[in-house]
């Protein structure tokens, strides 16, 4: 089972929101359009050229790789952390649907998966350094190395509260 990682926009600012909804986004200006139109990997690779206006090869696999990992490859009642403003706590979740393309308010949220909250206020010091540096990963979404390792962590903090 994998462990993911999902930032709550620059500078966590839908963190909040993730929390409220229920839900984990991805919170990138632009890319609204549903990413189930798409009926393979070099169309949204094309889409994500136009829309981010850019020829980068690594950067465009990046983001493509991304997109994808959010609307296919996420996977029912698999882990998420969600960092907190300045990364200092995480959130642990678990996801509880499919992707779905909805706009929330009047946001640049459009990209969604239901989850369940199971615990807040983790603190980022209760891991090993390594663990610390793979969690700060620039990317807004990637798999967790060693998700055991971070879910023993975890389950250890709790017991011991």
């Amino acid at each position: 089972m994998s462990m993911w990682v999902c930032r709550a926009g620059e500078n966590s600012v839908y963190y909040d929101v993730f929390k409220e909804k229920n839900t984990i986004f991805l919170a990138w200006k632009g890319f609204d359009v549903d990413l189930f139109t798409f009926t393979d990997k070099e169309e949204l690779r094309a889409f994500v050229i136009k829309e981010k206006k850019i020829d980068n090869r690594t950067s465009i696999s990046n983001w493509v790789g991304q997109l994808l990992s959010f609307y296919k490859e996420m996977l029912y009642n698999e882990y998420v952390l969600v960092p907190s403003k300045g990364s200092r706590f995480y959130s642990l979740a678990r996801i509880a649907g499919d992707y779905e393309y909805r706009k929330y308010a009047d946001s640049i949220l459009y990209h969604s998966r239901s989850v369940e909250f199971l615990r807040h206020d983790i603190p980022r010091e209760i891991f090993d350094q390594d663990i610390v540096y793979s969690l700060g990963a620039y990317r807004t979404l990637f798999k967790v190395k060693h998700e055991q390792r971070v879910l023993d962590t975890i389950e250890h903090y709790k017991c011991k509260e």
